[in-house]
């Protein structure tokens, strides 16, 4: 316990070096005050300091420019002082860490409690799936009903338009969550950082988006260290392993999907919340049909297993806070990037697995190899290089961050 708080302690203080690198990039707002006085008959050092300004907008020359340099948390008393702009990136961040730690565990936990079916297979993940998404819904609903969070506006029409995003959301994270039931969290996390692989094979061949001989290179690392890792990690199955693929696939396609619809001004009216709340919805629809064709025959053998087991309460309670906390890190990510450069926000996530192998390999006692630990190395590294190179080289297509 005393190490997964020192995880959790790093976690947050590399959310907060998040945090510092982005400020410093952007710089604190500048409030600029304008009120129309006479023109003073002498020129006053604030008029000497911003007369350019006279150049470049539509100002009256009887105006008095005052631009102050005081940030707005000052202004606005004391719950200005402690959520505000500054405090809201890195609140979202800790979330979105801690949260995605957490879930992690509480996941991996709900899937031990369920157990094996006969022949070793997974019990009911479709079902874990479903039960963690259908949590994030009724978290929301109450939300948009009491009026605390404004209900997203949405036709007939554009609910189609976001389906396939749903849809794809639901299998990315059904085979997530098959994956860390088959095999250790850590490895499942391995296999999931090499997820830029197959978004930039599948955006080269659905969206003939090609990008620098450079990022591609960045990919390398990626593709050596997962195979590094599977051929000694002590956790390794096929299962995981494929399952973890299944999921970087389907999350490739829901970002292929999702392009042409989230550049439309309903999607960017949603806002990163609702987004993410109608997303959960669509994924939870989606993730239904599976649910009863793989996991409804199965359910009675399952439920009876987990009684002789003694673990029944076990699965409602790690099914439930894993849903709240897969939900939470997931909607505080959305807000995040809404603050955060594209790069920036990729650095964070590679750093974020980073904590989760570890917490995981401390929570789970799972040994790793000196290769799966090499491997882990590269293929973590591999993705930060592959973010840093999308990052410089995607400048020269028009899409600097």
């Amino acid at each position: 316990m005393v190490q997964l708080t020192k995880v959790l302690i790093l976690a947050s203080g590399l959310a907060a070096t998040a945090f510092s690198l982005e400020r410093a990039r952007i710089g604190s707002p500048i409030n600029i005050k304008i009120s129309s006085l006479p023109s003073p008959s002498k020129p006053t050092l604030q008029h000497s300091a911003l007369s350019f300004l006279s150049a470049t907008s539509p100002i009256s020359q009887n105006a008095h420019v005052v631009a102050s340099l005081e940030p707005e948390h000052q202004k606005g008393g004391f719950m200005s002082l402690i959520w505000n702009e500054s405090t809201k990136l890195s609140i979202y961040l800790a979330i979105w860490y801690c949260g995605n730690i957490y879930y992690n565990i509480f996941n991996k936990k709900a899937c031990n409690a369920l157990g094996k079916s006969a022949h070793g297979g997974s019990n009911l993940h479709w079902a874990l799936s479903a039960v963690q998404l259908l949590v994030g819904v009724l978290l929301v609903f109450p939300m948009w009903l009491t009026g605390l969070r404004k209900a997203p506006e949405l036709t007939a029409d554009n609910w189609k338009e976001l389906a396939p995003v749903g849809l794809f959301a639901s299998l990315s994270h059904a085979f997530s969550v098959l994956s860390m039931s088959a095999g250790a969290v850590s490895f499942g996390q391995i296999v999931k950082a090499g997820e830029p692989v197959f978004a930039a094979a599948t955006n080269a061949v659905l969206l003939k988006d090609i990008d620098h001989p450079m990022v591609y290179a960045a990919l390398l690392p990626i593709i050596g260290g997962v195979g590094i890792a599977s051929l000694k990690e002590l956790s390794f199955t096929w299962t995981a392993l494929i399952a973890a693929s299944a999921a970087n696939q389907a999350a490739a396609l829901k970002n292929v999907v999702s392009k042409g619809v989230m550049k439309k001004p309903w999607a960017k009216a949603l806002g990163g919340q609702n987004t993410y709340a109608v997303v959960t919805i669509l994924a939870l629809l989606f993730t239904l049909p599976f649910v009863a064709f793989f996991d409804v025959k199965d359910m009675a053998d399952v439920y009876q297993q987990v009684q002789n087991a003694g673990t029944g309460m076990d699965v409602l309670k790690y099914s439930v806070l894993s849903g709240l906390a897969f939900y939470m890190y997931n909607e505080a990510s959305f807000l995040a990037l809404e603050r955060l450069s594209p790069v920036t926000h990729s650095v964070a996530n590679t750093l974020k697995r980073v904590i989760i192998i570890v917490a995981s390999c401390i929570v789970f006692k799972t040994p790793m190899s000196k290769e799966g630990m090499l491997g882990s190395g590269v293929a973590v590294a591999g993705t930060l290089l592959y973010s840093l190179a999308k990052g410089q080289y995607s400048k020269g297509k028009g899409g600097g961050h």
